[in-house]
């Protein structure tokens, strides 16, 4: 559903649009506890860990329960790549809008040097394609050795985090060390499939909350214009409820009829109406079958008019009606 230009969006839109919240939300909770899972997996599997680096396990798990940016979730995995992983850093690279793989800048570390970073860039982009963990040995102080790692969720890629030493041998891996980086990569996985959700729903949220500002604000106008119509009209309105309570009169009623503003009509009974109406002088000088009356009623001056009264259902589930007084 293309919900971009707000002004076209149906009613039945809107609906699909909190759907699609609601859903949204859904796979995000679904997310966090993949990852509390995966959290505890890892853990369990690397054994007895120092505590600096166990408590850098420990805080991967925030991201899904507290809103943090791509470039904070870029430093931890620099850190935890250092930390964790005996490595001289890690980068973190995201697929864009348009499946471009995009490094993300960690918020307090520095990216490699320019030549580093495409070489980390290129093992991540091959790592991508195979959709496979890949290492690769270094070259030479700018070409460091690599372990790039894809992050996909429930088989959607997300990006490739890229473990990285200055170091010409490719890393030594160990069962358990290939193990614990697969168990890694998926909860990086996780963590960023997560954010991405939680992105969307806010985003979602902000079109939904300006979608319903636009369509009350259109309400509001038109109302306005409703009202204006509505107080020009040559001939008294009211608009009744079903107990023939008053919900709205026009100025039309108000000044040439009732004699008072409209506010001190709302809310009232008919029947008090009538009652304020007789007191002013009205006569009641016929009646039809068809329910209309003619009534005369005088004015400030004395001087006499003569309105024909009639009602109509409107056709609506409240049992409101509407009441004309025209002058003859």
């Amino acid at each position: 559903m293309d919900i971009a230009d707000l002004s076209q969006l149906s009613s039945a839109d809107a609906l699909e649009l909190v759907s699609r919240l609601h859903q949204a939300n859904e796979q995000l909770q679904g997310s966090a506890v993949t990852l509390s899972r995966l959290s505890v997996a890892l853990q369990e599997s690397l054994g007895p860990a120092p505590a600096g680096a166990l408590g850098a396990l420990q805080a991967i798990g925030q991201f899904l329960t507290v809103q943090h940016s791509y470039e904070e979730l870029a430093t931890l995995v620099h850190q935890q790549s250092v930390e964790v992983f005996g490595m001289d850093g890690g980068a973190l690279f995201l697929l864009d809008e348009s499946s471009v793989l995009t490094p993300i800048a960690p918020s307090d570390a520095a990216l490699p040097n320019p030549s580093a970073l495409e070489h980390i860039a290129d093992l991540a982009r091959r790592a991508l394609d195979a959709e496979a963990m890949i290492s690769a040995p270094g070259e030479s102080d700018a070409y460091p050795a690599c372990i790039a790692l894809p992050l996909s969720r429930m088989g959607q890629d997300v990006g490739v985090a890229v473990l990285y030493r200055a170091a010409p041998e490719e890393p030594a891996l160990s069962a358990e060390m290939w193990a614990n980086l697969t168990i890694y990569g998926g909860t990086l996985g996780a963590i960023c499939a997560g954010m991405r959700q939680a992105e969307a729903l806010r985003r979602d949220a902000r079109l939904l909350e300006s979608l319903l500002a636009e369509r009350a604000r259109q309400v509001q106008n038109s109302r306005d214009i409703l009202r204006v119509v509505f107080d020009h009209l040559p001939e008294g309105v009211l608009l009744l409820d079903h107990d023939d309570v008053v919900l709205a009169v026009n100025r039309f009623f108000a000044d040439r009829i009732a004699g008072v503003h409209p506010r001190e009509l709302v809310g009232r009974s008919y029947a008090d109406l009538r009652q304020r109406l007789h007191l002013r002088g009205m006569q009641r000088v016929a009646q039809d079958d068809e329910g209309r009356a003619e009534v005369t009623l005088p004015d400030a001056g004395g001087r006499l008019h003569t309105f024909e009264v009639e009602r109509t259902a409107m056709q609506t589930d409240d049992g409101a009606t509407l009441e004309f007084w025209r002058e003859r």
